[in-house]
């Protein structure tokens, strides 16, 4: 009997989906989800192998992808494997997913973490420089799909000593910034009104309105929209209200005094990413199949 293998993703600019791709392009005949689809239509209860990838935000579990694996509906008794994807700092990102299946009474089989470029560009370039680390990430998880095909058994990688120790009095303020840190997106005359930017948000935060974009504050802070614009018409601009706003709302966090996006910044996405894979929520990759 065929096993089915699905890897459910969160991605914004591309890194986790990359990843997600290149393992089943291993596996074979496995079916890729996106988690901007609701768990429950999703179900993984006929699975017998089953994947996590996504990146890392404050140092853990994205909010949006907690909340997708709480309601999703699984096999107990599948190969269960999971694959963060921080830039520089893994934190508790493998751990809270740990926590949430527990509660389901899944042990997860794999863990693995992926270190790539970290891409927050509204407060700086990207780093390190994609031309050395997509090369050595690309090497990296082909040995972890290697290891997957396997049925490898490996612990999560989990927080330092430090981490855990700095995690509750730095993280709190910036999830909570995270939240408001859309107020000064821009909209520049070189919109083109495509849509571009709403479908490829992986939270639905983007609302086309006249023919161009709003935002509805409930923000990843991914960059999807800000790097894939064929227009760069999306910017970051904090005025002085702005930021007695954010500074009120998350106790005067030292990043908001950062934040702005110059118009010769270099952007970031995954190279091996389009913006219509983002649009995709579902993929199926069959056995020995290439991008």
């Amino acid at each position: 009997m065929m096993m089915r293998k699905v890897i459910y993703y969160f991605t914004g600019t591309g890194n986790s989906l990359r990843a997600a791709k290149k393992i089943a392009e291993r596996l074979g005949d496995t079916e890729l989800i996106s988690m901007r689809n609701p768990p429950e239509e999703v179900s993984a209860k006929e699975y017998d192998v089953i994947g996590f990838i996504y990146p890392v935000y404050h140092w853990t579990m994205p909010e949006p992808v907690v909340q997708f694996v709480e309601k999703l509906s699984m096999n107990k008794n599948a190969y269960v494997f999971v694959v963060t994807m921080p830039s520089f700092v893994n934190g508790h990102a493998s751990e809270k997913l740990e926590e949430i299946l527990k509660k389901k009474e899944i042990m997860i089989s794999y863990g693995a973490k992926v270190n790539g470029v970290a891409n927050y560009v509204i407060v700086y370039s990207p780093m390190p420089s994609p031309k050395w680390v997509v090369p050595r990430t690309e090497r990296k998880i082909s040995k972890i799909a290697e290891e997957i095909a396997n049925r490898k058994v490996k612990k999560i990688p989990r927080a330092s000593a430090y981490i855990r120790k700095k995690y509750p009095k730095v993280m709190p303020s910036y999830k909570v910034l995270q939240v408001y840190a859309d107020i000064p997106f821009t909209v520049s005359k070189a919109c083109i009104s495509c849509g571009l930017c709403s479908r490829v948000c992986p939270v639905e935060n983007i609302s086309i309105v006249d023919g161009k974009p709003t935002f509805l504050h409930h923000c990843a802070q991914c960059m999807a929209c800000v790097c894939y614009c064929p227009k760069r018409a999306i910017g970051y601009k904090i005025s002085k209200e702005d930021m007695e706003q954010l500074n009120d709302i998350a106790e005067n966090v030292s990043v908001i005094k950062l934040m702005g996006l110059p118009d010769k910044r270099t952007l970031y996405h995954n190279p091996y990413i389009t913006a219509a894979d983002l649009t995709k929520n579902h993929f199926v990759i069959e056995k020995n199949q290439r991008n």
